[in-house]
């Protein structure tokens, strides 16, 4: 595949998800008995439209985006199906649909993914002789399930979760050829280095799993994906983020255009990491996103009353503009980095 064409399959999969994301509010004011003015996929001038039910359905020109317009949402209610007119807890459902659907979304491309292909575990590769792993009788091959008791869930935690062993002893229960064998591991801590090291040397290994244990390692995923949000935030907030650790709309279809190129499995493991981390970033109370609509809905169940439509929507408007300008800013980095040859 050319590499227009991977880039306009990025763009379409990158509207997939915005449009599954506004479906999720769509459906909910639909189902609540909202207004709703326009559904639409894509950005820019429409090229298709369809009227029905008092909603203008439309395809615009350019796949990057899409809306779900409601009457009412920033403004005094007009009517009774306005917005802004609806109880606060229906207005609540309504707009955590979205972001919900987009973790939904995720949850099913997991699972769709972990049945046609499998998952990463972490698979012994090599032991150093006379090493703590070594005496404990781990061999190679062996695939790493638990660390004292802890179930290895995704191939990238088993460092992490080995470097967290408090005790100088541990337990790996590893599978080897079918059969599961837990090795009791002694002196583990090493004092030159000042951390655990049990002396192995682990790569991904391929592993497939049935269908009840596919559902749990997807919602295990899209929940790791919300803890490492929020840690990277963090970082964020302590200044421990450099400008290649966020990526922007360049760097992201750069990214899926690559994962197009590369395969099927790529772009699904892709599509369920951006979906979930579309909608984990949704449910942020960031004045423009849903998790700022969400926040102003709070404070007015809290009062006892809304907040002035015109004040929200100010509010919401400048979030918009600093949002544009994070994009504009990101965007530069973006090419920055393309150009030094960091990107994709």
């Amino acid at each position: 595949m050319t590499i227009a064409l991977s880039i306009f399959a990025a763009l379409l999969l990158l509207s997939l998800l915005v449009m599954v994301h506004e479906l999720g509010h769509y459906l909910a004011g639909r189902a609540l008995g909202f207004s709703i003015l326009e559904f639409s996929i894509g950005m820019g001038p429409k090229l298709l439209k369809k009227s029905k039910n008092g909603t203008e359905f439309s395809i615009r020109a350019f796949p990057i985006g899409g809306l779900c317009r409601f009457e009412g949402e920033d403004q005094e209610a007009n009517s009774e199906r306005s917005f802004n007119a609806q109880k606060v807890w229906k207005r609540i459902i309504v707009v955590i649909s979205g972001p919900v659907m987009n973790l939904l979304f995720a949850i099913v491309c997991s699972l769709i993914t972990l049945l046609a292909f499998g998952d990463f575990m972490p698979g012994i590769n090599e032991v150093t002789p006379d090493s703590p792993a070594a005496v404990a009788g781990v061999a190679v091959g062996d695939v790493i399930e638990k660390v004292n008791e802890k179930p290895v869930r995704f191939y990238f935690q088993t460092v992490d979760m080995i470097r967290a062993v408090k005790t100088a002893d541990m337990t790996l229960t590893v599978n080897r050829n079918g059969e599961h064998k837990q090795l009791t591991l002694s002196n583990i801590y090493n004092e030159e280095l000042g951390r655990n090291l049990i002396g192995v040397t682990i790569s991904q290994v391929r592993v497939r799993f049935g269908f009840g244990a596919s559902i749990t390692r997807s919602v295990n995923y899209v929940t790791a994906t919300l803890v490492e949000t929020f840690r990277f935030f963090g970082r964020a907030a302590q200044g421990d983020v450099t400008g290649s650790d966020a990526a922007g709309p360049v760097a992201i279809v750069a990214i899926i255009s690559e994962a197009v190129r590369s395969g099927g499995e790529y772009v699904m493991r892709l599509l369920v990491l951006i979906s979930a981390s579309l909608g984990i970033m949704n449910l942020l109370p960031i004045p423009a996103m849903d998790g700022g609509r969400l926040a102003f809905m709070i404070v007015e169940v809290i009062r006892g009353k809304p907040i002035a439509p015109e004040k929200e929507g100010m509010v919401h408007f400048i979030g918009l503009i600093l949002l544009f300008g994070l994009m504009i800013l990101l965007t530069y980095n973006d090419i920055t980095n393309l150009i030094r040859g960091q990107l994709g």
